[in-house]
């Protein structure tokens, strides 16, 4: 009971957690590396992404005999992971406080590291999805798959809006 009230107590450090993702990553502190920190925390977003469209795009080239609606569904599923990885690479840099403030809040970096960090444990947890390319054959497993797209696709915008919001 006593460590449930310590991990309580204690704020999450969710930079460290981020950092152990991206060993580069050297966050968002100085005015002078975001543009660079930001760079680099959506092309390892944008590399997941890649990787898992290229799995579903090979479970489609071998899934000639699979039923039609199957091979429908997957296609679908590609085109939103189109879509998301078009969203996270080719959002403008520099058009938000967030690259002009001096100084950022820690609790702000926070929030921030947190919807990233956030993300990745979907990318992560999408990417055990795709573990099984014969599961992916399977509607449960492809409407598990839609869920996890679209809370990735919530948490970037909800990235996006807190990087707007930087004061």
């Amino acid at each position: 009971m006593d460590d449930k009230v310590d991990a309580e107590s204690t704020p999450h450090d969710w930079f460290a957690e981020l950092t152990a993702r991206i060993p580069s990553f050297v966050g968002y502190q100085g005015k002078d590396q975001r543009h660079t920190a930001d760079k680099t925390v959506r092309d390892t977003m944008v590399f997941k992404l890649d990787d898992l469209r290229e799995i579903l795009s090979d479970v489609i080239e071998k899934a000639n005999d699979a039923e039609t609606s199957v091979v429908d569904d997957i296609s679908k599923i590609l085109r939103t992971m189109n879509e998301l990885r078009d969203k996270v690479e080719f959002l403008g840099y520099g058009d938000t406080t967030f690259f002009t403030d001096e100084q950022l809040n820690p609790d702000f970096l926070s929030r921030v590291y947190q919807l990233e960090t956030q993300i990745y444990d979907n990318l992560d947890e999408l990417e055990t999805a795709f573990e099984s390319p014969k599961d992916l054959g399977r509607r449960d497993t492809l409407k598990d798959i839609r869920k996890r797209l679209e809370v990735i696709s919530q948490d970037f915008a909800a990235r996006k809006e807190t990087l707007k919001s930087a004061r």
